[in-house]
């Protein structure tokens, strides 16, 4: 299933984050990680449900997805994520820049989809839900439901 059959089944207007990531190194996605999560977009939009893809389906357990991720704050997304900038692009020993680098390179860049939701929890469960049903597990960022 992919982030635009997801999108038309929460039946709410989803908008994206201006740019992607398709950095070619740790430090450039630090950068690009920073910008598209201090956008005024980012900082204004409350209590979202979102969703990151890729132009390129990647394969899953049962068929392929764009969907790398899916995710929801009470927040804004600058405050979710903008902080873990350096986590992303660095944490562990570059191992998570390692996985978004080969995302990347082989399913090209990411981009962030996003609708202000009343209840942000319950849209990101149907969500995972719907994913999970489709493919038997979650996308590849996400760890739990």
């Amino acid at each position: 299933m992919d982030a635009k059959t997801l999108i038309q089944k929460l039946n709410v207007p989803f908008a994206n984050l201006p740019g992607k990531l398709d950095a070619t190194s740790s430090e450039q996605f630090c950068a690009q990680f920073k910008e598209l999560f201090s956008s005024s977009a980012a900082r204004n939009a409350r209590s979202v449900v979102y969703i990151w893809s890729t132009t390129v389906p990647i394969p899953r357990l049962r068929s392929q997805s764009n969907v790398v991720y899916i995710g929801k704050t009470l927040n804004t997304l600058f405050e979710r994520h903008h902080k873990y900038a350096s986590v992303e692009a660095n944490g562990k020993e570059l191992c998570n820049w390692q996985r978004y680098e080969h995302i990347i390179q082989n399913h090209g860049p990411i981009t962030i989809s996003y609708a202000v939701h009343a209840n942000p929890a319950n849209a990101e469960k149907d969500l995972l839900k719907l994913y999970f049903d489709e493919h038997l597990e979650l996308p590849p960022l996400n760890r739990k439901y």
